[in-house]
């Protein structure tokens, strides 16, 4: 009885349901548990619940009476458990010169051991080497902690021990993660997790599902990413394991960020900075901010951004972290990039670059290529060229060819070091080198893609020396070629979720059909760019384009013009060259855009069956006062623009001398709203109201009532919409919704 006892706690222990063996422990009558290994195994258990709950001080303290009651009792055995359940517990306190100090005990005591079972000794010897790799794959120190935990691994194998197993191919597989070496970690992490499901190891199921989350995010397998999540989500949410809630939050937030579902993404990163605010993980907090400020930066709000990343440097924790550190100093660096200030992005990436150019590891932060060593060079390279900074130029590449050499095996590096090169040589006056720099982007083109930033990169970079070569030679097959990159880079947006990219290149293609003279596809396509912007939250971007449509708009007639002249290709390019190259475009160069609004002058809904006026409203005397006049007006505009361009792009606004009108269609009604002034905060206003008009009273529904009825709308009803009108088109504080086409 008292073998099978004992052996069904062993195995609970093993298979991590620490709280069921001091159950099936507690339950054992006393007489059966009064032996002196027991009473220490009973402590043992309570170690690890304590680990399991997150309760690290109480487990290191837990262990410290193990430790010194198994010496009283004269076990040296559980004296290396309270050992091993000490340095598990205050790993995640940070505490690792202790822990290899304790490891250093805990070998001492395994040689003098003299009578005990080899494979005891193994399977001590086995812990002891797995948690040394712990605390290297801490202070990543990785290439120490690959071989501890392939060692580890090794001796598991023999003694066949699962829980061990598990354990060592869990963290085996971080660690090759965290090089590169994402195909590697992936088989750990599957092996890791098939053992854990046959044990029934809750704790090593959830922590496999995290890791393989990590990584097919990495991969790009987004839809298994978000898949391991959710699994791994089952489990901890029901069970309170908020840490791990946490990380599953973090990976949905990447994945989403990746699909270019920017608000989603902020939504799950925000409940994981919750989290972590109430748990204090204050290391875990600085990668919330960090992921915060990320979203922010892509949707152009660069100074938002700047103010989670400063937030970061601030902590005490990250002050001393010389590992995430680098992480965020670089993301600083290329901010103040973006925002033109060179000097302060030179000094934000060099401290990085001083803090992990000794370290072995090549990718840092969330398995992300970013923030290596190699972006860093890539980072300083492009900042001193944009600022015509040549002196480091030639020392910087030379570094990146150096690390390409010594990681053969990263292809990304290697790429990245051929597509600096050709923005160095593309530098150059001489007309060599330009053509020298063409071929290599072309190479880097054709490969198999390894990093879609890197061959989007190397496409974007072709495009502005096809049109300087454009701008010399006038030959219009030279722009065939600029619009068959084009397509490829539309390709490129759709199908990897690059929605920040796609709206560029709607707005790139835009510029292009204005170098044709081709205004409706101009307009069509400003207007494509418009709404992908504002459907994926990218602020400044939409601002920029909507800028430009008003630009288009307030000098069509000189346009008009152009097309009668038909002004020959090269002349229309030396008007247009200033704002063309991709270079001149948001996503590589912060402009402080005009802080200008719009300003209201009528506003109407209608029905879009008979045109029918609904609701109008008047902000101030206009020669058109009448509601059914201009519903009429704006009505025949959107059907023109239907029929011309198809209904999911039709053009959305005209100018009419000073004025300027927008419309949208919400099911069988179309909003009109006449203005002065820009036209984003214009589109922002009727949006929003849309949007509360959806909410508030299904007042869409009440439309429909009085459209179907054939009456006018209620005065308590246009009492209403007037309130709305008030607070979302006069209201001196803006409306800060998020646009999307819902």
């Amino acid at each position: 009885m008292y073998d099978n006892q004992y052996n069904l706690i062993n195995d609970l222990f093993s298979r991590g349901k620490f709280q069921k063996a001091l159950e099936v422990l507690n339950s054992t009558k006393k007489e059966q548990i009064s032996s002196d290994d027991l009473i220490l195994f009973k402590k043992y258990i309570q170690v690890f619940i304590n680990l399991d709950k997150g309760e690290f001080q109480k487990g290191s303290t837990k262990a410290d009476e193990l430790i010194k009651e198994s010496q009283i009792r004269d076990n040296p055995l559980r004296e290396i458990d309270g050992i091993i359940g000490k340095i598990e517990n205050i790993l995640n306190l940070g505490q690792y010169n202790e822990s290899i100090d304790l490891i250093n005990t805990g070998k001492h005591i395994l040689k003098g051991l003299k009578g005990i079972p080899i494979d005891k000794l193994k399977q001590k010897k086995a812990n002891l080497i797995y948690l040394k790799g712990r605390v290297f794959d801490e202070k990543f120190e990785l290439n120490q902690a690959l071989k501890l935990f392939k060692k580890s691994l090794e001796i598991r194998r023999e003694l066949d021990d699962k829980s061990g197993k598990l354990y060592s191919l869990l963290h085996l597989g971080k660690v090759n993660g965290s090089i590169g070496n994402f195909n590697n970690a992936k088989l750990c992490f599957e092996e890791s997790l098939a053992i854990a499901e046959d044990l029934g190891n809750e704790v090593g199921i959830i922590w496999n599902l995290v890791y393989l989350g990590g990584i097919e995010y990495h991969l790009r397998n987004l839809s298994k990413s978000i898949s391991y999540a959710e699994e791994c989500l089952k489990i901890s949410e029901s069970k309170g394991y908020k840490k791990i809630n946490a990380f599953c939050y973090d990976i949905k937030g990447h994945c989403y960020n990746a699909k270019g579902e920017l608000n989603k993404s902020l939504s799950y990163f925000k409940k994981s900075l919750d989290i972590r605010r109430e748990i204090g993980y204050k290391n875990l907090i600085a990668q919330s901010y960090y992921s915060i400020g990320n979203i922010y930066s892509q949707k152009g709000e660069f100074k938002r951004s700047l103010a989670y990343y400063k937030k970061i440097l601030k902590m005490p924790e990250v002050k001393e972290d010389t590992i995430s550190r680098p992480a965020y100093l670089t993301t600083i660096g290329n901010i103040y990039g973006d925002l033109g200030d060179f000097e302060k992005a030179k000094i934000y990436l060099l401290e990085a670059l001083d803090l992990i150019k000794d370290k072995s590891a090549q990718i840092f932060y969330f398995l992300n290529f970013n923030v290596s060593i190699a972006k860093i060079y890539h980072s300083l390279i492009s900042i001193s060229l944009n600022h015509s900074e040549i002196n480091d130029l030639d020392k910087y590449l030379e570094e990146l060819r150096i690390i390409s050499e010594k990681y053969k095996n990263i292809k990304q590096i290697e790429q990245l070091y051929r597509l600096d090169k050709a923005i160095v040589l593309m530098s150059s006056n001489r007309l060599m080198d330009k053509m020298g720099s063409g071929t290599i982007l072309k190479s880097i083109i054709e490969e198999e893609i390894i990093d879609y930033e890197i061959t989007v990169e190397a496409m974007t970079n072709l495009c502005e020396i096809l049109i300087n070569e454009l701008e010399l030679t006038g030959d219009e097959k030279i722009l065939q070629e600029i619009q068959n990159l084009s397509d490829k880079l539309l390709d490129i947006a759709q199908s990897q979720y690059l929605y920040d990219l796609l709206a560029e290149i709607y707005f790139f293609k835009a510029e292009i059909s204005l170098l044709n003279l081709d205004l409706h596809s101009t307009r069509l396509l400003l207007t494509l760019a418009q709404k992908t912007a504002n459907k994926y939250g990218l602020k400044r971007l939409a601002t920029k384009i909507s800028n430009k449509h008003d630009d288009l708009l307030a000098n069509i007639e000189e346009w008009e013009d152009k097309i009668k002249m038909n002004i020959p290709l090269q002349e229309r390019l030396k008007n247009m060259r200033n704002e063309f190259l991709f270079s001149k475009m948001v996503r590589y160069k912060f402009e402080e855009l005009p802080d200008e609004f719009d300003t209201p002058v009528y506003l109407v809904i209608l029905s879009t069956y008979d045109g029918h006026c609904l609701y109008s409203r008047a902000f101030q005397d206009m020669s058109m006062d009448d509601g059914d006049l201009i519903s009429g007006f704006i009505s025949a505009i959107n059907l023109f623009g239907k029929e011309a361009f198809s209904s999911s792009g039709s053009i959305n606004r005209i100018r009419h001398g000073d004025y300027s009108i927008i419309f949208e269609p919400k099911e069988e009604f179309l909003l009109g709203y006449v203005f002065k002034g820009q036209s984003y905060s214009a589109i922002t206003k009727l949006k929003s109201f849309i949007k509360v008009l959806s909410t508030f009273h299904n007042l869409f529904e009440v439309f429909s009532f009085y459209m179907l009825s054939h009456s006018e709308i209620s005065k308590e009803t246009y009492f209403t919409i007037n309130q709305i009108v008030d607070q979302i088109f006069l209201s001196k504080e803006k409306y800060n919704f998020d646009i999307d086409n819902s």
